[in-house]
């Protein structure tokens, strides 16, 4: 499972490189689907995952031997929070409502995480904690370079080509927020 994370990460973030780049088709839909098959990985087997170990290895009776039921629940508790991450960082990618504060509240969470895992690998150097201090350092990294953009940065790098497209949309924004407040 450990690959599978990796090829979608990689390839998520080819694709987003290249939307921003690029305007190609079906851009969107992709970048959809991988994020939320990657979202699901954490949300579903996060307790394999993070344990480092394999799929086809779940259900049998020793997979789990010298895994503490605490280090269990810490690791579905953490899958929910990168699943979350993934999610918003799509809502915030993709403009859609409610982006930036779904992401504000994950990366809060992940900054939890992330300190009793360093806690936990100062005092025990276990490499659970290692590679989980290293994914959850790129997902967060990732988050809060994203939560930093802003709506009309992320129109303007992705619209670069139609500039009246960038003024419509900055028009909607502005009258969309005097209607709201």
């Amino acid at each position: 499972m450990k690959q599978t994370e990796k090829i979608l990460g990689v390839l998520i973030v080819l694709l987003v490189s290249l939307r921003l780049v690029y305007s190609y088709p079906y851009a969107a839909v992709l970048i959809t689907l991988l994020s939320l098959v990657l979202s699901m990985l954490y949300f579903g087997f996060s307790f394999a995952l993070l344990n480092n170990i394999r799929f086809r290895n779940i259900l049998k009776k020793g997979a789990f031997k010298g895994i503490s039921t605490l280090r269990v629940l810490g690791a579905i508790f953490t899958g929910f929070l990168l699943s979350n991450t993934v999610i918003y960082c799509l809502f915030k990618f993709q403009r859609w409502p409610y982006g930036n504060e779904g992401l504000l509240i994950s990366i809060y969470g992940l900054a939890i995480v992330i300190i009793i895992a360093l806690i936990k690998y100062i005092t025990t150097k276990h490499s659970f904690y290692k590679s989980l201090l290293i994914r959850l350092f790129i997902i967060g990294v990732t988050a809060v370079s994203l939560y930093q953009l802003s709506y009309n940065e992320l129109l303007k790098m992705k619209h670069r080509d139609n500039p009246e497209y960038i003024k419509e949309q900055q028009q909607l924004i502005l009258e969309d927020t005097l209607q709201n407040h």
